[in-house]
């Protein structure tokens, strides 16, 4: 469960994005050249304040391991 950071309602989750007139979704690539991607990034919204937060769906690949 997410809150909100500014007015700490509990955010309802898992939302996709989809940019206008682009490629649908954005894509994290990791550093370099020809890289693979880190995960689909997912939004959550805050239903009282209308705050928007991104984030990854899956962290692994990004964990030290």
């Amino acid at each position: 469960m997410r809150k909100c950071i500014r007015c700490q309602c509990e955010m309802k989750e898992n939302f996709d994005i989809k940019v206008e007139g682009a490629a649908y979704g954005l894509k994290i690539p990791e550093p370099g050249i020809f890289k693979g991607n880190l995960g689909k990034v997912r939004v959550a919204i805050c239903p009282n304040c209308g705050y928007l937060e991104f984030y990854l769906d899956c962290v692994d690949k990004i964990q030290e391991k």
